[in-house]
């Protein structure tokens, strides 16, 4: 209920009348967020979209639909990039996924780090396929084939990107060159919240120079 109120004061504050005139008006004409060449999103204090003309971006990163912006906002300062940590992640094991120095942290990892990994397999059996299913000969032949044809998981460490707002800025606005066009964008913070609103050029396609930003998780690897 509240984003529903939130999304029609935001449609209502950034649309412009149809009609108006701008014969009078000196520099650029307002525009409006229903123009077509435009995109305007309202994101949070990490860049995640609130509100969005294309209902598949809400819910989103930011720098996953216009990784060209997202990068400007943060060599810009807007933006800055953290980065955690998750120490109970599982990654897939390869050829030269773990360090063979990493054993020797402590005595016990290798009884541990079994361990962890048979639980956690075996959680994820039982949620992914229904136990009663496990009586269906059919189904458990189909269900051991999947899983050996699958991935092996291993205990590991992993660090994503987190992207955190600068509250010291509360506008700005650019030009970014792709090629053969030029994308304007233009960023205001919202008063009293955590919200940004942010306006794009949307006829001009930067993805070729610019790839988005994800907040992929990458294994970290330790050497000793």
């Amino acid at each position: 209920m509240a984003l529903d109120l939130l999304e029609t004061r935001f449609w209502a504050t950034a649309k412009q009348p149809n009609d108006t005139d701008c014969s009078n008006t000196e520099g650029i004409c307002p525009l409006t967020c229903e123009a077509m060449d435009l995109a305007c999103y309202l994101i949070d204090s990490n860049a995640f979209i609130i509100i969005s003309k294309e209902k598949s971006h809400v819910g989103r990163f930011f720098g996953e639909v216009d990784g060209s912006v997202m990068a400007r906002l943060i060599k810009m300062g807007m933006f800055k990039r953290v980065s955690l940590y998750d120490y109970q992640a599982m990654c897939k094991m390869g050829g030269h996924s773990a360090s063979s120095a990493r054993p020797l942290l402590s005595p016990f990892y290798g009884l541990a780090a079994a361990l962890k990994w048979f639980l956690t397999n075996f959680l994820l059996f039982l949620l992914e396929f229904n136990i009663c299913g496990l009586w269906h000969s059919d189904r458990f032949a189909e269900a051991s084939a999947q899983k050996k044809k699958g991935d092996i998981l291993q205990p590991c460490d992993t660090e994503y990107p987190s992207f955190v707002y600068e509250p010291s800025i509360k506008e700005t606005n650019s030009l970014i060159k792709c090629g053969r066009c030029q994308k304007m964008f233009v960023t205001q913070a919202v008063p009293d919240s955590n919200l940004l609103m942010l306006v794009v050029q949307a006829d001009c396609d930067c993805s070729r120079q610019y790839p988005a930003i994800t907040m992929e998780p990458k294994e970290v690897k330790y050497i000793l």
